[in-house]
């Protein structure tokens, strides 16, 4: 399980960062054009923070971010620490700046969370200009400071994207990440990208490369389907993969979003399990079925899942007994569940700590039971000798799933 944050949401950035050595030169700095304040000199402390200054012929690098909250701006040369998120606490839909505009800024540059933005109090176009070129950065394997190019405006080679979350942004092979700031794009575990170009944004104490548009990305070298276990799949193959003989482990169930069920290697044990989501379609399956089924791996709010969006890609192939694996040692904290998410278990000698509430109940075993498979009753010091169900990971709780009256002994 993978837990990655999107990190578009800057008005809500939670991270700090640790204080760097300034980098670069001052070629090219707005102060060679008669300013008397440069971004540099923001960035780099020169300036103080939180006075309000008025910084002059910077250029225009992006559009307005998603939300119309904000937009960056550079030195007009360009380089490490030229760059700075101009930023409205009532939008900037009013300020009509565009790539290329060289703009004289009044405001106050503050730090929030590790992020330095330029609260803005009136923003003036006063020409034409060149948006600086992209920092090349390489493959991000050199850079040992990246706050030095944060907001600014970079180029990344050569890069994998290794994991994919649930806002559709993913983690690159640079360890920053590639995220939609500006807007949305699809995005596939195991691409890769010759080059990616963006604005470099820091959030919740991670940065990542944000695309100005469709431009900004090289066409993505997409990968093969391969085959894999829902095992390869627990434990970090990503991609388009298909599982062959999985084995069913829950009847199928619907909502507003879709169809669910769980799978499982055949053998049973840590790791095995896997939540198979089939987006706006149905597909009716019953435990014990075996499936083989093609589709790509996601991450949803910390659950795994593999997200099928044809049906072709979805086959009944026979039928199976399912392994259920007892849990002699339960985990000694809640997190530590997860190594059994998605499994077939059974939890012996468990009691409810709590009324039913929602249709969960908390217990002594480090892990809540939930009614999503079965509607069962039961309150606070109820005793069961035996539980069986799936281990499942929602809302940031660690639950098992009966699936029926028989799962309860």
């Amino acid at each position: 399980m993978l837990l990655y944050t999107s990190l578009a949401l800057l008005a809500c950035n939670l991270g700090g960062k640790p204080v760097t050595d300034a980098v670069g030169d001052d070629t090219g700095d707005s102060s060679s054009t008669g300013s008397d304040v440069t971004i540099k000199d923001i960035r780099t402390g020169v300036v103080p923070l939180d006075q309000s200054v008025t910084i002059e012929h910077v250029i225009v690098t992006s559009p307005h971010t998603q939300g119309d909250e904000g937009f960056f701006v550079q030195d007009a040369g360009g380089g490490p620490n030229s760059g700075i998120y101009v930023w409205s606490y009532d939008g900037v839909g009013d300020v009509f700046a565009e790539p290329g505009d060289e703009v004289r800024i009044t405001g106050t540059p503050t730090d929030y969370y590790g992020w330095t933005e330029f609260s803005v109090e009136s923003v003036e176009i006063t020409g034409s200009g060149t948006v600086p070129p992209p920092e090349d950065l390489g493959d991000g394997s050199g850079v040992t400071d990246w706050d030095a190019y944060e907001s600014v405006l970079v180029t990344l080679s050569a890069q994998s994207v290794d994991s994919v979350n649930e806002f559709g942004t993913g983690l690159l092979s640079s360890g920053v990440s590639l995220d939609n700031g500006f807007y949305n794009f699809d995005l596939l575990c195991g691409a890769s990208y010759p080059t990616l170009t963006g604005v470099m944004f820091y959030s919740y104490e991670a940065y990542s490369i944000n695309p100005r548009d469709d431009a900004d990305l090289s066409d993505a070298d997409l990968p093969e389907t391969i085959d894999a276990s829902c095992a390869d799949v627990q434990a970090g193959v990503c991609g388009s993969v298909r599982l062959t003989d999985a084995v069913v482990t829950s009847n199928d169930w619907t909502d507003d979003n879709g169809t669910y069920f769980f799978v499982q290697d055949e053998g049973g044990g840590e790791g095995s399990g896997l939540l198979v989501f089939l987006p706006d379609l149905e597909y009716d399956v019953s435990v014990g079925d075996t499936v083989t089924v093609t589709g790509t791996t996601n991450e949803y709010y910390g659950l795994t899942e593999l997200k099928v969006t044809d049906l072709a890609n979805v086959e009944t192939t026979g039928t199976s007994v399912p392994v259920v694996t007892i849990v002699a040692e339960v985990p000694a904290d809640a997190a530590d569940w997860e190594p059994w998410e998605s499994c077939l278990v059974t939890v012996g000698d468990i009691t409810a700590t709590s009324d039913e509430a929602y249709g969960a109940v908390t217990t002594d075993k480090n892990i809540s039971m939930d009614d999503v498979l079965y509607a069962f009753d039961a309150a606070n010091g109820d005793h069961w000798d035996n539980v069986t169900g799936l281990v499942y990971y929602s809302y940031e709780t660690w639950s098992l799933l009966p699936r029926s009256a028989s799962d309860l002994d």
